[in-house]
């Protein structure tokens, strides 16, 4: 459930971000072309999440007095503003993996395809991610009105996870379709490795925590050897030669009570039995007279008499 629940949550458009925005290429050739061979400025989505993310339905928009409020999206209409800037949902590239970007061209012609926006980029101006519920501000990125030509703002991680990302304060070289990783950071994997190894060992851990309670208190042949060997220290016999207060005791009553040899026989034997550690009781206050086929005490020849002549 709690595996469900944390996939559920990764494929939210609220782990998009704006993660770089070049406002105007130079004529360098490590600025990127678009699909038509065209060099224009770019914004580029990044994924923080460990799901795929699919953000059709949702705007890109440099005017922020074209959000609506919530509650006022059912009265927008067919021209407004907003809806130039839509991702539209039917495409199934709009389908973004854990850890990876896509680029959008502002070539300021939308009907170039998926991945052109109506709007140029401006300098000293915000670019917003709108969710798809037209009214909720995902992520906003200000372009520097000194942003020189062919350099670029971007966010960057300030965590070795690559989970929190905050704005630099410094213009840099691009790096399209790469995750920006912070100052001194390694670089961000795509398939988020070093997240994706914590997260693997704190299952194993709770795993092996879980089986430990199972065997130890759940475990019906586990709970059967704590139960004999439990039983065999309480039933261990006393050492030989070591007579304790009751079985003194149990043997001053026999013989105040004895009424001849045989009696006395019968108890010395009995000793002989305990001191050797014959006695089948585990009883320390108990012994116990038992045949056990050494004796002809119950010999039924015993019983036999002479019969007189006749």
């Amino acid at each position: 459930m709690l595996a469900a629940v944390s996939f559920a949550g990764a494929q939210n458009v609220t782990d998009l971000i704006i993660s770089e925005i070049m406002a105007e290429p130079d004529s360098s050739q490590t600025s990127i072309v678009d699909d038509y061979g065209q060099k224009n400025g770019w914004i580029e989505i990044f994924n923080t999440s460990q799901g795929t993310v699919n953000y059709g339905g949702c705007y890109l928009t440099d005017d922020r007095s074209a959000i609506p409020a919530k509650g006022k999206t059912k009265f927008m209409p067919a021209d407004h503003p907003l809806y130039k800037y839509l991702i539209p949902k039917g495409d199934l590239r709009t389908q973004l993996g854990p850890r990876q970007t896509v680029i959008f061209y502002a070539s300021g012609e939308g009907s170039q395809g998926t991945f052109y926006t109506d709007f140029k980029i401006r300098r000293d101006s915000w670019i917003y991610l709108v969710s798809n519920d037209k009214c909720t501000i995902i992520d906003s990125m200000y372009v520097p009105a000194a942003l020189p030509a062919g350099m670029s703002v971007k966010k960057s991680s300030k965590d070795i996870r690559g989970m929190v990302f905050g704005e630099e304060d410094t213009f840099s070289a691009p790096t399209p379709n790469t995750p920006n990783a912070g100052a001194g950071d390694s670089k961000i994997t795509p398939s988020g490795g070093v997240l994706t190894l914590v997260s693997v060992s704190v299952v194993f851990v709770a795993l092996a925590i879980l089986w430990f309670l199972f065997y130890l208190f759940f475990d019906p042949k586990n709970k059967e050897k704590i139960r004999m060997k439990s039983a065999k220290t309480e039933s261990k016999p006393a050492a030989k030669g070591d007579m304790s207060s009751e079985v003194a005791a149990a043997i001053a009553m026999a013989l105040s009570q004895a009424d001849g040899g045989e009696t006395v026989a019968a108890i010395a034997m009995a000793m002989d039995l305990y001191f050797n550690d014959s006695v089948h009781d585990s009883e320390s206050f108990v012994v116990t007279i038992k045949a056990d086929g050494t004796s002809a005490w119950n010999e039924k020849t015993q019983t036999f008499r002479r019969l007189p002549r006749r």
